[in-house]
């Protein structure tokens, strides 16, 4: 098959697989579980960085969103966002030539990074006390009751998502190979081209990277070039998305925090599916957080969005080159397709 009627057929699949997703709009309890999580966390995010007045209000939402996709060991988002604000700075150092600038900018950018890990932990400790408050002050049978329905409701536990660190060693240092390819390419290309939304295509390319809860082990066996496919499609379908609300919003703070919440909220419910869309779910909340959320206060003006978006998109552009070359080095050639996989 060529590489044009392979690229139709993804496509085909991903459409597909995003639309049987849909159809199937069954929220298990976990799945729900999780997806209340990172939306309240968002918009936690969203709420805090707007009442201290910071400047860039999508980062505090990207950082709140970050920490509920972390997985592996205890300090992966700490180095995630650490690595990612860093970057930030570094970049903005040599355009703003001045060192209380500078600095005043890092501090900025690291407030914003609290903020949104402020938000999880506020948000985490609310799933995680308020059932054990809940079921401490039940009465006996009743709880007897619950610990036995909460034992055959087939949900995981959260710790047999992760596998072991060593199993899944060779795909982290792919994924850490993969991650400084693209910033280095995106960087030259920044300092060359002046290409805009530079902050937005760092964070596609590391964000999307971010290996969710219980795909580190086979995450990497899918083709490289279906999981590209399906990010694209998130990317323009979260763009498109959310360019159109901003105008019908009219910078209506709840308004726009109800359409960020549900937004965030269908994004997971579609990454934790199992009808073949995941990654469409995935690229899908982090371009909308990014596209979505105004810095300073709320706005219908479409072109801060529009500008974001080409950043999203040189970012994921970037990152399909680097996965598609090392993705060939480090993984056998993609098998050709049965003819009925977009069935």
């Amino acid at each position: 098959m060529t590489l044009a009627g392979t690229l139709v057929q993804l496509c085909r699949t991903a459409v597909f697989g995003l639309v049987r997703e849909l159809a199937a709009w069954k929220a298990s309890r976990a799945r729900a579980t999780f997806a209340a999580e990172a939306m309240l966390s968002v918009a936690l995010s969203v709420a805090l960085a707007n009442a201290l007045g910071l400047s860039d209000t999508w980062w505090a939402a990207i950082s709140g969103f970050a920490v509920y996709r972390a997985n592996g060991s205890k300090a992966t988002y700490a180095w995630v966002l650490g690595g990612v604000t860093a970057l930030m700075v570094m970049y903005e150092a040599h355009k703003l030539a001045s060192f209380r600038a500078t600095a005043l900018f890092a501090a900025l950018r690291v407030a914003e990074v609290a903020v949104g890990t402020l938000a999880c932990l506020l948000v985490a400790s609310l799933f995680h006390f308020g059932p054990k408050w809940y079921r401490r002050n039940r009465t006996a049978p009743e709880a007897s009751t619950a610990r036995a329905a909460g034992e055959s409701d087939g949900v995981p536990a959260a710790e047999n998502l992760t596998p072991p660190l060593e199993s899944a060693r060779s795909t982290r240092m792919l994924l850490c190979l993969q991650a400084a390819l693209s910033i280095t390419i995106l960087a030259s290309l920044t300092y060359v081209l002046h290409l805009p939304g530079f902050a937005q295509a760092m964070v596609t390319a590391i964000a999307v990277l971010i290996v969710p809860p219980g795909l580190a082990a086979d995450g990497t066996r899918q083709p490289v070039m279906e999981k590209m496919v399906q990010r694209v499609a998130g990317c323009l379908l979260a763009g498109v998305i959310g360019v159109a609300l901003l105008p019908l919003m009219q910078g209506q703070a709840i308004l726009c925090m109800l359409a960020l919440s549900i937004g965030v909220w269908a994004g997971c419910h579609v990454q934790t599916g199992q009808e073949g869309a995941s990654y469409v779910g995935r690229q899908f909340t982090i371009a909308f957080i990014m596209v979505f959320v105004q810095d300073h206060h709320w706005s219908s003006d479409p072109l801060p969005a529009l500008m974001r978006l080409s950043g999203i998109l040189t970012g994921i552009a970037v990152l399909a080159v680097v996965m598609f070359v090392t993705g060939r080095l480090y993984m056998p050639p993609m098998p050709p397709m049965p003819r009925d996989a977009s069935r």
